[in-house]
C-alpha cells in the first residue's frame, strides 16, 4: 500500500461524523475510493418502502455509475449486491465477464474487477460496499480484499456510532422512545441499528402528538408534513446535482 492510500486508511479509521447525515455518506464512500484506488465505490444501504420488503438502495456514489444502476425496480434476486447482502461475505471477483456473475452485471467492458463488501450494523447486515475500477493495475489483488475487508468494518462502525449519535443527542428522539416506554439504552442501541423504519415510525407518531398537545390543527399538521415532504424532495435534488457534478469532472 502507497502512503498515500495508508494516510487515506488512516483518515477512514479517525473519521467523525458531523453535519448531514447523507453528506457523512458521501464523505465515507470517497474516502473508501482513495484507500481502495478505485475510480468508482458506491455504498447501498438497506431501505424499507410503504407496502414493501426491505431492500438496497444506494445512498452514496464515489465516481461514476450507468444510469440503470440507480433503477430500484429489478428483482431482489437479480442483483449482485443482494447475494453478497444475503451470503454475509465479500465478493471478489477478478473478471466479471468469465464469471458466473456475468449475467447480474450492470455493464460489461472496461475493467471488469470488483470487489462487494456487506456491510454490519451491530452485527446485522445493513447494507453494500461495492468497489470496482481499480487504478493503475489490471485487477484487484488479495490484499485489497483484505484492506476491503478492513475498510468496510470501519464504514459499518462508523454509520452505527452515528446514528445512535443523532439519537441521543436530538431532544425529540428521546420524547419518541419515552413515549414508546423504549428509553432504555439497550433499547436504543437495538431500535437505531436493526429497525430505522420503526425509529422512523416513532419519530412520526411523536411529531403528530406533540403538534396536537400544542394546538395546532389537522390542516396545519398536514401543511407541516408537506414541508418535510418538500425538505426531502430538495435534499434529493441537491444529491443529485452533486453527481452530475461529479460525472462532469474530467
Amino acid at each position: 500500500m502507497t502512503p498515500q492510500r495508508q494516510a487515506k486508511l488512516l483518515e477512514l479509521a479517525s473519521f467523525e461524523p458531523s453535519g448531514r447525515f447523507e453528506d457523512n455518506l458521501y464523505r465515507l464512500t470517497c474516502l473508501c475510493g482513495d484507500v481502495m484506488a478505485a475510480r468508482r465505490v458506491s455504498l447501498m444501504l438497506l431501505d424499507t418502502g410503504h407496502g414493501q420488503s426491505a431492500r438496497l438502495k444506494l445512498a452514496a456514489v464515489y465516481g461514476e455509475l450507468p444510469e440503470v444502476a440507480w433503477r430500484d425496480d429489478a428483482p431482489l434476486e437479480e442483483s449482485i449486491a443482494q447475494h453478497v447482502l444475503t451470503l454475509g461475505e465479500c465478493l471478489h471477483v477478478s473478471d466479471i465477464g468469465h464469471s458466473r456473475w456475468r449475467t447480474l452485471a450492470r455493464r460489461l467492458g472496461g475493467t471488469a474487477s470488483f470487489i462487494a463488501c456487506p456491510i454490519l450494523l451491530a452485527g446485522k447486515p445493513a447494507g453494500v460496499l461495492n468497489i470496482s475500477e481499480p487504478v493503475e493495475r489490471a485487477q484487484f489483488t488479495a490484499t485489497d480484499l483484505d484492506i476491503a475487508e478492513l475498510c468496510v468494518r470501519l464504514v459499518g462502525r462508523i454509520l452505527h456510532a452515528a446514528r445512535l449519535d443523532s439519537m441521543l443527542d436530538s431532544r425529540f428522539a428521546q420524547m419518541a422512545f419515552t413515549l414508546e416506554g423504549r428509553a432504555d439504552s439497550c433499547s436504543v442501541v437495538s431500535l437505531t441499528a436493526h429497525e430505522p423504519d420503526k425509529v422512523a415510525r416513532m419519530l412520526a407518531k411523536a411529531f403528530f402528538k406533540e403538534m396536537r398537545n400544542c394546538g395546532f390543527t389537522p390542516n396545519q399538521i398536514i401543511r407541516a408534513a408537506g414541508e418535510i415532504i418538500s425538505e426531502l424532495t430538495g435534499s434529493l435534488n441537491r444529491h443529485k446535482h452533486r453527481l452530475d457534478q461529479d460525472r462532469s469532472k474530467p
